[in-house]
């Protein structure tokens, strides 16, 4: 048997499977100088200075969506609200034509994809069309760890349907402060639970949650559920 490896080396372990990641800068120096997407960073605009590692949050200003930008602005000034119609490429199908694009990399199909509002604005009209509390199932049950701006519109969504967001949100709590263990989420789909929304990726970990095990478990219980992919779409595979 192999003896485990040693720092700088850390395994990270997913149930049966364990995978060992190098975290020395001569490996990461390594990895930036033959990674073949390498040349891509000079299409972006970087602070000086600066190591950018917020793309999470915002990523940096791309060259290749200014100059979009600006093609999309020189079609405004010449053709008014004309654009919407007789544009290249109509303004009024875009949410349409750019889900096609992106349905890749959620791994749908492209008439299942439309892009439209803010993570915020779409939880709110998400929840708001499927959470329908009814006698004793009137709780929504989301994660302690997730991002703040997600319980923030569920705790909006309970109290414009008359609940209380203190009692009718429930979290589900992390052992460690860094992650959720999927199981104390499906020991929590109770009969008093009408909705789910977690995300598929932790943000203050990186931890990725089983979603088809996640949602096999809702649906078992005829309880919709949802996932914030903000963090994970683009970043490693999906099969929506």
């Amino acid at each position: 048997m192999a003896a485990p490896p040693t720092a700088p080396w850390v395994t990270v372990r997913r149930g049966t499977v364990s995978q060992s990641f190098d975290l020395s800068e001569q490996c990461a120096r390594r990895l930036d100088r033959d990674d073949p997407l390498r040349s891509m960073g000079e299409r972006f605009y970087r602070p000086a200075d600066t190591v950018y590692l917020a793309g999470n949050s915002l990523g940096l200003a791309c060259q290749d969506a200014e100059a979009a930008l600006q093609h999309r602005l020189d079609e405004w000034k010449r053709l008014g609200v004309r654009g919407w119609l007789d544009g290249e490429g109509p303004w009024f199908h875009y949410a349409e034509a750019m889900g096609a694009l992106a349905a890749t990399l959620v791994g749908a199909q492209p008439a299942e994809v439309v892009f439209t509002g803010t993570t915020t604005v779409n939880i709110h009209s998400l929840a708001a069309t499927f959470f329908r509390p009814a006698g004793s199932r009137r709780k929504i049950l989301a994660g302690a760890l997730s991002f703040p701006t997600d319980l923030y519109a569920l705790r909006d969504q309970l109290r414009l349907r008359g609940c209380d967001p203190q009692a009718d949100l429930v979290l589900v709590p992390s052992r460690d402060g860094r992650t959720i263990a999927e199981e104390d989420v499906i020991e929590q789909l109770t009969d008093q639970i009408a909705l789910v929304l977690l995300p598929s990726v932790l943000y203050r970990s990186g931890q990725l949650l089983d979603l088809e095990r996640l949602t096999r478990a809702a649906r078992d219980r005829d309880i919709p559920i949802g996932f914030d992919c903000c963090h994970s779409v683009g970043a490693l595979p999906h099969r929506l």
